[in-house]
């Protein structure tokens, strides 16, 4: 695997890479290609935390006059090995929910070609992690989202973005109605009837 040339298409020619990618073949190229953009954008985002001060987990600089000091043994545990490691689990199940709401939507693809292009979408964090810019590169992400499923699904723009954003959706209304019931418990807890 030729990772910086599979980079480079992925983020400056997704539609040529998607329709192009191997819908089969093997999750190895993938989850490495997946792996390494995890391990970069934990190394980034820990050197960020520590430029900009400690965070939560020890950073770089002890204050106005203290100086530079190294990152933080938490920064770098957190944001190198379990990242890359959290962001793989996390590929698989994101990948079986995406199939399952493909599928509903007459996808034809895979659940390994799912797997694929999400895998490939992690491009993305390359980017994603610059300060004030990082949001811009993430809704670039979702648009590698809908290309890839649109490819290896076979469906239209729109059910490919109706398929990608669902499961935001659907958290979200989870969200609120679980912060009513909370409430509402809450209130009811203060102010018995």
């Amino acid at each position: 695997m030729d990772y910086i040339n599979t980079w480079k298409e992925v983020i400056l020619r997704p539609s040529e890479f998607y329709r192009s990618m191997p819908k089969t073949g093997g999750y190895a190229d993938p989850l490495t290609f997946a792996a390494i953009n995890f391990i970069l954008y934990g190394l980034l985002t820990a050197l960020i935390a520590g430029l900009f001060g400690r965070g939560m987990y020890g950073g770089m600089y002890d204050g106005m006059y203290g100086g530079f000091r190294g990152l933080g043994f938490l920064t770098i545990i957190t944001n190198v090995i379990i990242i890359p490691f959290a962001g793989i689990i996390s590929l698989f199940i994101e990948a079986a929910i995406l199939y399952i709401i493909y599928k509903v939507l007459g996808g034809k693809g895979s659940y390994e070609g799912t797997v694929r292009f999400i895998s490939y979408a992690t491009a993305v964090l390359l980017l994603s992690w610059i300060p004030f810019l990082g949001w811009v590169f993430g809704i670039y992400g979702i648009y590698l989202y809908i290309l890839g499923g649109m490819n290896v699904h076979d469906v239209s723009m729109v059910k490919s973005t109706i398929a990608v954003l669902l499961p935001t959706f659907l958290a979200i209304l989870l969200g609120i109605i679980i912060a009513i019931l909370a409430g509402s418990y809450i209130f009811s807890m203060i102010f018995p009837s």
